[in-house]
C-alpha cells in the first residue's frame, strides 16, 4: 500500500507511471505491504487461479520470497528504472533520494526474483529504462514494488 499521496499519469518510461502528488523527502517511507489491503498467494494458489487472473498478476504483480505479491493502488503502475528513486530495506520501500512533486516514482525490478522478470530485464534498454518499462510477466512489485519489496 503506498503510503504517500500519488497519481497516474502518462509515462516517458512506459504507458501509464505512478507520480509524486507531494514533495517525498529522501529516506521517506514509500510503501509496505498491507496484508487485507494488499493480496498475495502461494504458488499453489496462483496455479488455481483462472487463466485470466494470472495474466493479471503477471503484469502487475511480482514475486517476493516464495510468495506472489499484488498491490492493490496506484503501485501495480510503478515502472523499472535502474536508477530507481526508491529502495526496500525493512519491509518498506524508501525513497533513495528526494522525489518532487511531478516526478515518476520508479522501482528497479531487478529486486524481485528473477522467474518474474528475468525476460524483461534482457531486454535492450533505452536510455537507461528498458525498452517497455512496466512490469514483465509479472514483476513489482513493480510490478513495483511492482514492490515491487
Amino acid at each position: 500500500m503506498l503510503l504517500i499521496r500519488t497519481y497516474l499519469d502518462k509515462s516517458e518510461i512506459h504507458g501509464i507511471g505512478v507520480f509524486a502528488a507531494e514533495d517525498i523527502p529522501k529516506d521517506a517511507r514509500i510503501w509496505r505491504f498491507v496484508i487485507g489491503f494488499d493480496r498475495y498467494y502461494s504458488r499453489k494458489q496462483f496455479a488455481k487461479l483462472p487463466q485470466a487472473a494470472k495474466n493479471h498478476i503477471k503484469l502487475h504483480g511480482y514475486q517476493w520470497e516464495n510468495e506472489i505479491l499484488l498491490s492493490m493502488d496506484n503501485d501495480t503502475f510503478m515502472n523499472h528504472s535502474d536508477d530507481a528513486n526508491t529502495y526496500y530495506r525493512n519491509g518498506y520501500v524508501l525513497a533513495r533520494r528526494t522525489i518532487r512533486k511531478g516526478q515518476e516514482i520508479t522501482n528497479n525490478y531487478r529486486a524481485f526474483a528473477g522467474s518474474f522478470c528475468a525476460a524483461f530485464l534482457k531486454e535492450p534498454k533505452q536510455n537507461g529504462h528498458h525498452a517497455n518499462g512496466h512490469r514483465p510477466n509479472g514483476h513489482k512489485a513493480n510490478g513495483h514494488k511492482n514492490g515491487h519489496r
